[in-house]
């Protein structure tokens, strides 16, 4: 008797148990995340996205900006300097004036003797009126013959000339017209330069007693020019000698002396002969038992 009445004690125990779990889940309510919402107004959070890119290459308007400013060489300077010295600067007063252009361009007339209703002149003309306005350019109300060019303005704007120029092609229009007027006046009716022209070219401009008018110093010349005389001096080879005049930065070049002998003078393999003039007593030879201050052996 006493075991059915624990039975039936559990078993009601256990529907009550049941009812409660089942009316749990009824009133239970299940939340739902919300989604974050954003006010641009209220929020003061800020989300920064931070990117880095890998470039293979610059562009070109940054490429522009990282170039070295162009400066010329020392072999430059002193080669355009060389021009300005003894074919412009007549009086050596270190100034070029408007009248020092019309004496060289009519000191090249008369070495080519070129009447003055030659095509040739008129072309001569039109390539000082451009030299003039490029190197003594003239404000409005100034008179040009009036105004001075230093040799640093001159470098100055052979600085600024150059600087755009890689080949030979890059080169303005005038010096162009300026490099062919000058194979014209020193060619000899054959189309090409002989060395006889450019003797005569150095003695006209440079004086008959320059170093340059030597034959042997000719000969040199002449020889770089046309490569120990593999190249006849036509105005191809007069065109590469002259853009290697103006564009070369390093000496033994081609143009090196096209107008007069600068820079340094090529020596290959220098030969010291002083230990075959020296005395025995100053001779200092070798032997293996003493230490010597030799820095050769003369073989």
């Amino acid at each position: 008797m006493l075991n059915v009445k624990a039975c039936d004690r559990t078993r009601d125990r256990t529907k009550q148990l049941l009812r409660r779990t089942m009316s749990w889940k009824s009133n239970t309510i299940i939340m739902q995340p919300e989604e974050p919402k954003f006010d641009d107004t209220s929020s003061t959070l800020e989300i920064h996205v931070w990117a880095s890119w890998m470039k293979r290459y610059a562009s070109e308007d940054e490429s522009k900006s990282l170039e070295i400013p162009f400066k010329l060489s020392s072999l430059q300077e002193e080669k355009l300097s060389t021009f300005f010295k003894y074919y412009l600067d007549g009086d050596c007063d270190g100034f070029v004036f408007e009248h020092d252009f019309h004496q060289f361009f009519e000191k090249l007339r008369r070495f080519a003797d070129w009447s003055p209703d030659s095509d040739e002149y008129i072309i001569l003309k039109q390539v000082l009126r451009e030299l003039i306005q490029v190197f003594i350019p003239c404000e409005s109300g100034q008179n040009v013959a009036f105004i001075s060019l230093s040799i640093d303005d001159w470098l100055k704007v052979w600085c600024q000339t150059l600087s755009k120029c890689t080949v030979a092609s890059d080169m303005p229009l005038w010096l162009k017209y300026f490099q062919n007027i000058l194979f014209k006046s020193l060619d000899s009716g054959k189309g090409e330069i002989e060395k006889s022209n450019l003797q005569r070219f150095y003695d006209t401009f440079l004086g008959s007693n320059c170093e340059e008018s030597k034959q042997v110093v000719i000969d040199a010349m002449y020889n770089s020019l046309t490569s120990n005389g593999d190249f006849k001096l036509d105005r191809d080879t007069w065109g590469r000698c002259f853009a290697n005049w103006l564009l070369g930065t390093r000496p033994n070049g081609s143009g090196q002396w096209l107008f007069a002998k600068c820079g340094p003078t090529p020596e290959f393999f220098p030969i010291d002969y002083s230990a075959m003039n020296s005395t025995v007593n100053t001779r200092d030879t070798y032997s293996h038992k003493r230490r010597s201050d030799r820095h050769s052996i003369v073989v």
